[in-house]
């Protein structure tokens, strides 16, 4: 057995970075400096070897999953059990891609430097084993991880209010999180007394769903569902996104709008609905309605939005209602599109969000009334601006409009789906009204002090240009990708077939 082949490979990817957290913590007596190498060093590694996973995966027309299975606590019934496939390889790597142009893009940080790019270390190896993790403690355990050094890297190094908006974001995630530690017990207790056989194994408590009580279910399927709506964040949990979004570093902003909310669309799939298909399918029009709402109440807010920051952050919200939709669409489009738009919000969003820190280290703020004019003395960044917005306003041959268009079929060909798609469709025509609306006002509108703001430099046009080539990569060729993960659709969608 090759490395490529061997399950050492995903315990790389999750060890990898805690290990460069460790040594940075050591080489903390040296200089910041050489600790923020190889910080890079190490994210670069770790995209390396997600480069190496996705050589074993991508192409194959079945679903080869790497596993790691090894004993944990065994005693109670937890492995350490981690396994990749397409519905969780591209998703690891956009952490791995989004990690190191994070870093880049953190020049504003001038204070305790190593301590903020160990956190974001950590913050990145929660991430790839929330992706990984195939049994329900394990998965808890990356779940709890990734909030601890988003609560520190927001708390220490965020804006004004950040104590207030890090408050709230602690508070709404760990209370969805105690509700879904309450699902994995009950799951866990009444799956040992119905088969003798205690376990938070997800495939064996797949297996014997239906061993359980009707009654248990819809309450596990709710302790679940909220924690992942909260995450995502969904109508009317969604409350704490724009403080926290606003008050964070606008890089690690990035990471949380571009990786961080994937981990409910995910999660969603691989947990809520793998787990209690007959629930999701029994509660799929109420979730639909708070999916359209998301979108609908999302793409209003930001039109009103005087601050780049919150506008984005509700344009997520606008954006990953459409996720939702698919999923509960249980149709293969719809399921496949929201897939495909995980990613491709992750991309975009990741991108706005590099750009908005690139304004914000030349002006100490993202104030819309603070820009104007800027195109003629900025034509590169204006460029990168144009492309991302525009492809997060779903323009045809960009991925934003595959993602949104799937989305969009599969409700439309589900019989209860069909008139919410016609609603949610309306959330792209307002995404285009408000990010080209910010577009002509910081580009194009009347000249301001900032016209004379440098333009990107060449160090931060890379950092954006991987994320624009995939923009258009996935836009005009979205079939590569497709494939890699149909694989994983089918499950999904036969769990809960839907009679049209």
């Amino acid at each position: 057995m090759t490395f490529l082949d061997s399950g050492l490979l995903l315990v790389l990817l999750v060890g990898a970075p805690v290990v460069g957290a460790l040594v940075i913590a050591a080489l903390a007596a040296t200089s910041a400096e050489t600790g923020r190498r190889y910080a890079l060093a190490v994210a670069l590694t770790t995209a390396l070897l997600t480069c190496g996973l996705s050589w074993r995966l991508i192409g194959r027309q079945t679903d080869p999953a790497l596993v790691v299975d090894a004993p944990w606590i065994p005693t109670l019934g937890i492995w350490f059990h981690l396994a990749v496939d397409g519905l969780s390889l591209w998703l690891i790597l956009l952490v791995t891609l989004l990690t190191p142009l994070a870093m880049l893009a953190s020049t504003a940080i001038t204070t305790r430097r190593y301590i903020y790019f160990m956190l974001v270390l950590l913050f990145e190896s929660g991430l790839i084993g929330v992706f990984l993790a195939r049994d329900l403690v394990t998965f808890y355990v990356f779940w709890e991880v990734v909030l601890i050094p988003a609560y520190f890297l927001i708390g220490l190094w965020g804006g004004e209010n950040r104590l207030a908006a890090v408050t709230k974001f602690f508070l709404y995630t760990v209370a969805g999180s105690l509700l879904m530690l309450a699902a994995i017990i009950g799951l866990y207790v009444a799956h040992g007394q119905a088969t003798g056989r205690y376990t938070f194994d997800l495939e064996t408590l797949v297996k014997a769903r239906n061993l359980l009580s009707p009654d248990l279910r819809q309450w596990c399927f709710w302790g679940f569902a909220i924690a992942f709506f909260v995450k995502l964040p969904v109508f009317p949990l969604h409350t704490w996104q724009a403080d926290t979004y606003a008050e964070c570093p606008t890089p690690i902003t990035a990471l949380l709008a571009g990786a961080m909310s994937k981990m409910g669309t995910y999660a969603l799939v691989r947990f809520g609905v793998g787990l209690f298909p007959e629930e999701a399918q029994a509660w799929a029009l109420p979730i639909l309605v708070l999916a359209v709402v998301s979108i609908l109440h999302g793409a209003l807010v930001a039109m009103v939005q005087t601050d780049l920051k919150r506008l984005l952050a509700y344009s997520s919200l606008s954006h990953l209602g459409f996720v939702t939709l698919g999923v509960f669409s249980f149709t293969a489009y719809g399921v496949e599109g929201a897939m495909f738009h995980m990613v491709a919000h992750g991309v975009t969003t990741g991108a706005l969000f590099l750009l908005v820190a690139m304004l914000e280290t030349r002006r100490q703020t993202t104030d819309l009334a603070e820009f104007g004019g800027l195109a003629p003395a900025m034509p590169r960044f204006a460029f990168l601006m144009v492309l991302s917005s525009l492809a997060s306003a779903g323009v045809p041959f960009t991925n934003g409009f595959i993602g949104e268009f799937l989305t969009l079929l599969g409700a439309f060909t589900s019989t209860p789906g069909r008139w919410f798609a016609i609603v949610a469709a309306s959330g792209m025509v307002l995404s285009a009204v408000y990010l080209l609306t910010a577009v002509r006002r910081t580009l194009f509108g009347p000249h301001k002090a900032t016209f004379e703001m440098p333009d990107a430099d060449w160090r931060e046009v890379l950092i954006v240009a991987p994320l624009a080539v995939l923009m258009l990569v996935m836009g005009i060729a979205p079939r590569f990708f497709l494939e890699t993960t149909r694989p994983a659709v089918p499950p999904v969608v036969t769990a809960i077939s839907r009679p049209s």
